[in-house]
Parts: C-alpha cells; sequence; structure tokens
C-alpha cells in the first residue's frame, strides 16, 4: 500500500510541474560559418523573459523550438512557414548557467543552408 501512495504521490508531482511550465518568448541570432555550406542559428530567451500565453489566442502563429523551453510567435502566416522551413535542422538543445545567476537559461541551436531566408534571425 505504502509502496502505491509513493508511486501516485511521484506521479502527481511530476504531472504538476508540467502542467506549470510555461514556454519562454525566443530570439533567434544567425551565427555565420566561414567556408561551411550552412549558418548556424542560435535561440535564446528574450531579455526580460517573456512568457508565451497560449490561452489568449487560440489561434496562435506559434513555432515549438526544440527541448520544449522555447517558443516563438508570428504577426503572419508567410513570417511563420519561412522561418519554420529555415528551423528544419535541430543540431541540439541545452541549458546554460550565467554568471551570478543561479537559474538555468534554454538554448536551441539549428543548422541552415548558408543564404537562406530567416527573417526573424537578421534583426
Amino acid at each position: 500500500m505504502l509502496k502505491h501512495l509513493t508511486i501516485c504521490a511521484a506521479l502527481i508531482a511530476f504531472t504538476s510541474n508540467f502542467a506549470s511550465a510555461q514556454q519562454r518568448e525566443a530570439m533567434l541570432q544567425k551565427v555565420e560559418v566561414p567556408g561551411a555550406a550552412f549558418d548556424l542559428v542560435v535561440a535564446m530567451p528574450k531579455t526580460p523573459g517573456g512568457v508565451v500565453d497560449l490561452s489568449e489566442s487560440p489561434d496562435a502563429l506559434v513555432i515549438h523550438l526544440a527541448g520544449g523551453e522555447l517558443a516563438l510567435g508570428f504577426e503572419s502566416a508567410e513570417q511563420m512557414l519561412k522561418t519554420f522551413d529555415s528551423l528544419r535542422s535541430p543540431v541540439g538543445a541545452f541549458r546554460v548557467q550565467r554568471n551570478g545567476i543561479n537559474s538555468l537559461i534554454p538554448v536551441a541551436v539549428y543548422m541552415t543552408p548558408k543564404g537562406g531566408i530567416l527573417a526573424s534571425a537578421e534583426k
């Protein structure tokens, strides 16, 4: 009986963490790789970290990035599709700790074709 109670308590704790988890609004930064046929795009949270709240806009134009902690919001479907096409090859997602800050910052890295269209990253 105690074993079942412990398992149920653990499941409730895990699901409550996932239910309260929110995605942070991301910004994209293009990094050119000299001599390569590709560029890297690094996605990190905007400063100060905005949270993407999908409850206010059920038809939101949002791309969820690799790792599940970052998201990009768009004004138009055309802009979203162009960016989505460029972000087809994720390299990986990880968390980084900044100096003097205890919380970890989510980062996602993508490989894009050199000269590819990625309007959000060129700002």
